[in-house]
C-alpha cells in the first residue's frame, strides 16, 4: 500500500498544481497515476470492504473533463456518497508533499462534524488539500486528520488511522455504539465548523463493562447542543443547581439517534455525575409531575436520596420543558 501512495505523491511532484492549468482526463499523461489509484483502491478492498460488521466500498477520484487537482480516494459506508455523505477521505497533497487522512464530511452538503480547522486566513497547512473551486476546498473538512508525508515506509500507522476514522464514521453515522480503535481524546480535540452543528460522540472505556460503557458518552464534544442547553437552564444543573459551567454537560432524554434528537425538549443540562446516572437510569424524572426519581439501588446514599421527589429547575419557556414522551420513555425502559 505504501508504495502506491508514493506513487501518487511523485505524479503530483512531478506535475505539481499550477493555477488556471488542467490535465484532462484523457491526457495519457494520467495514464500510470489512474492506475495507481486503481491498486491503491484494490489494496484498501482487501482490508476494508466490510469493517466492524459494515459493508463498505471504495471509490477513486476520477474526474469529469479535467483530472481533480487532488486525487484522492474514499472509503464510504453504506448510502453515502463523496458528494453527500459522512467516509473516510485520503486526499493527496496538489504538490506531492503527502496525504491527509481522517473522518470526513462533504464539503457540498456538510454533516456536522466536529471538524478541524486546518486552513484559516494565513494558516495554510504544509499538507495542502485545497482544490481548485470552492467545493474542492478539502482542508476544512476533517474531523480527525492525521497528515502522512512522503516518503511512506510502512503500512502500519496509516492502517491504524484508517481504521479509527472509519470507526469514527460509523459511529457518527449510528452504525456502532463503541469500537476498540476510539478513545476519550479521539472526541474532545475536535473545534466546531462553521455551520455549528456537531454529531455526539461517544466515550469509550477500556474495561469488562463495556456494554455499560458504550452507553455513557462524551458529553463535552457536543459543542452546540450544550451551548443550546446552557442557556436555557441558565447555566445550572437542573436538578442539582450546580453552576461549575466546566460540570454541567447536555444530556439527551431520548437516547442520541442523530440529528433529530439534539433538540431542547429532549435535551436536559445535568452535572456529570447526574447525566451518568440518568444514562445508567439511576435517577429519572416524572413526566407529569417533573420529580425527581431516585433508584432503590442508590437511595441508601446519603446525597442523592436527599434528590428523591425534588422538581427539577424547569427552563422560563414551556416549549423548552422537557418533552413529556421522552420522559415517559426513559422511566419505562431505562429507570432501574
Amino acid at each position: 500500500m505504501t508504495n502506491y501512495f508514493n506513487q501518487i505523491c511523485e505524479f503530483r511532484q512531478n506535475n505539481p498544481v499550477v493555477r488556471g492549468e488542467t490535465i484532462r482526463t484523457d491526457n495519457p499523461l494520467l495514464n500510470d497515476v489512474k492506475k495507481t489509484l486503481n491498486n491503491f483502491k484494490i489494496e484498501l478492498e482487501k482490508k476494508y470492504l466490510k469493517f466492524e460488521g459494515i459493508d463498505l466500498k471504495i471509490e477513486i477520484s476520477r474526474g469529469a473533463a479535467n483530472f481533480p487537482n487532488v486525487a484522492h480516494v474514499c472509503i464510504l459506508p453504506p448510502n453515502q456518497q463523496v458528494s453527500n455523505g459522512i467516509y473516510v477521505a485520503i486526499c493527496f497533497d496538489k504538490s506531492g508533499k503527502g496525504a491527509v487522512i481522517g473522518c470526513t464530511e462533504s464539503k457540498t452538503n456538510p454533516k456536522g462534524l466536529n471538524i478541524t480547522i486546518r486552513k484559516q486566513g494565513k494558516l495554510i497547512p504544509h499538507i495542502d488539500v485545497d482544490g481548485g473551486s470552492s467545493n474542492t476546498k478539502y482542508n476544512n473538512v476533517f474531523d480527525n486528520p492525521k497528515d502522512f508525508y512522503y516518503k511512506l515506509t510502512n503500512d502500519v500507522e496509516l492502517e491504524n488511522h484508517i481504521s479509527k476514522s472509519l470507526s469514527l464514521c460509523l459511529y457518527n453515522l449510528g452504525l456502532i455504539k463503541n469500537s476498540n480503535y476510539l478513545q476519550t481524546s479521539d472526541y474532545l480535540n475536535s473545534t466546531i465548523n462553521e455551520h455549528e452543528i456537531e454529531y455526539f460522540n461517544i466515550e469509550e472505556i477500556k474495561d469488562e463493562r463495556k456494554k455499560v460503557a458504550a452507553e455513557i458518552y462524551v458529553r463535552r464534544g457536543q459543542k452546540a447542543f450544550r451551548k443550546k442547553l446552557l442557556d436555557t437552564y441558565k447555566r445550572k444543573c437542573a436538578i442539582t443547581e450546580c453552576g461549575i459551567e466546566e460540570m454541567l454537560e447536555a444530556a439527551h432524554i431520548y437516547g442520541f439517534k442523530g440529528a433529530k434528537t439534539d433538540k431542547i425538549p429532549n435535551g436536559i443540562l445535568l452535572r456529570s455525575d447526574i447525566h451518568t446516572l440518568f444514562d445508567l437510569g439511576l435517577v429519572t424524572i416524572n413526566p407529569e409531575s417533573y420529580l425527581i426519581q431516585v433508584s432503590n439501588k442508590i437511595i441508601t446514599d446519603e446525597y442523592y436520596s436527599k434528590l428523591n421527589n425534588k422538581k427539577i429547575n424547569l427552563p422560563k419557556r414551556t416549549e423548552d420543558y422537557p418533552n413529556q414522551d421522552s420522559l415517559k420513555y426513559h422511566l419505562e425502559n431505562v429507570f432501574n
